[in-house]
């Protein structure tokens, strides 16, 4: 009996033995990020861990998940560190705690800018963003009856997976657009649809340098448009262009482009923008006015006028620094 005993110990301390050694961290094991695809195989991930020297040995790998009894692991990229051991990794592949980036989208960007500043962050690759941007079937899939997804994704602060989709970022964004659409009444049954909502208030956003002017210029636009005339709108301009800095030129105003509202009248055929709460909130709560007109002040703030006349003098004033002699009867 003792015999028995003693050798189901020794027996016991080998396979303790052994688990040790294929649960350890390999030699000259360093910290590194791992990245599980989309529907691999724990075979494959398995794999890739050996080949980065993160663990020992696949059949254990695998083993694990019987050992755990999780017998799956998630999509995403991790963080693992050099004395992990394969246990350890496999718990920590199976809870999904992936590495994370914390970005601000802001108010204003559109999907150039946004792309960009995703790929600065590691989260998604700018052509990757937008050629998803610009899916007409992926768009259509998620509700967005738009040529491209500009002006539809909410600018915010959001946590997203480092290497993430770029479809999911899209329809996290969109998402948190709908959100705020819903709760600020724009459902488009106001008479305007969604996406023209969302395009007047892209301009609207581009335009005020001021928030309290948003009412005001969202007023103006809305005046013009009632009256089928030219927004005269310089971000869009810039957008036909894609000059996003510096000053626009005369050539620009020039562009035969749909988004040119110097030369189109009514609204462009996208936003040019990704307008915020304000911003939408303004274009579906204008301003009650008889502006028509407006002129940068060179502080941020404009000057509203009801007439071409009020408004060519207020150039000359604001503009080109002559000394015109109209009355500034606006308190805003």
């Amino acid at each position: 009996m003792k015999k028995i005993l003693f050798a189901i110990a020794v027996l016991l301390l080998a396979a303790l033995s052994v688990y040790t050694w294929f649960n350890s961290p390999p030699p000259l094991m360093h910290d590194e990020a791992f990245l599980v695809k989309p529907g691999e195989s724990l075979h494959s991930v398995g794999v890739h861990l050996k080949e980065q020297n993160l663990i020992r040995s696949v059949p254990f790998f695998k083993a694990a998940s019987y050992i755990t009894m999780q017998r799956h692991i998630r999509t995403g990229k991790y963080k693992i560190y050099k004395d992990m051991t394969t246990m350890e990794i496999f718990r920590k592949l199976a809870s999904g705690k992936i590495i994370t980036r914390k970005v601000t989208i802001p108010e204003g960007f559109n999907l150039y800018q946004i792309a960009e500043r995703l790929d600065e962050n590691d989260i998604t690759g700018e052509g990757k963003f937008l050629y998803a941007a610009f899916d007409g079937s992926f768009l259509q899939s998620i509700g967005i009856g738009s040529p491209s997804a500009e002006g539809y994704l909410f600018p915010d602060t959001y946590v997203f997976p480092e290497d993430c989709d770029a479809r999911d970022v899209i329809i996290m964004m969109h998402k948190r657009m709908q959100s705020v659409l819903k709760e600020l009444g724009a459902r488009g049954d106001g008479g305007m649809s969604v996406h023209e909502i969302l395009t007047l208030a892209s301009l609207v956003e581009e335009e005020a340098q001021v928030p309290s002017e948003r009412p005001y210029i969202a007023s103006v636009f809305h005046n013009r448009l009632a009256r089928g005339w030219r927004m005269d709108c310089d971000p869009t301009v810039r957008y036909a262009v894609k000059k996003f800095t510096g000053s626009i030129t005369l050539r620009d105003l020039e562009t035969d482009s749909p988004y040119n509202t110097y030369k189109v009248k009514g609204l462009p055929p996208t936003p040019i923008t990704s307008p915020g709460r304000d911003a939408i909130k303004a274009t579906v709560n204008p301003m009650k006015t008889s502006y028509l007109f407006f002129v940068a002040r060179n502080d941020g703030s404009h000057y509203f006028s009801k007439t071409l006349r009020e408004h060519n003098k207020a150039v000359l004033h604001y503009q080109r620094g002559e000394k015109v002699d109209f009355r500034d009867n606006q308190k805003l």
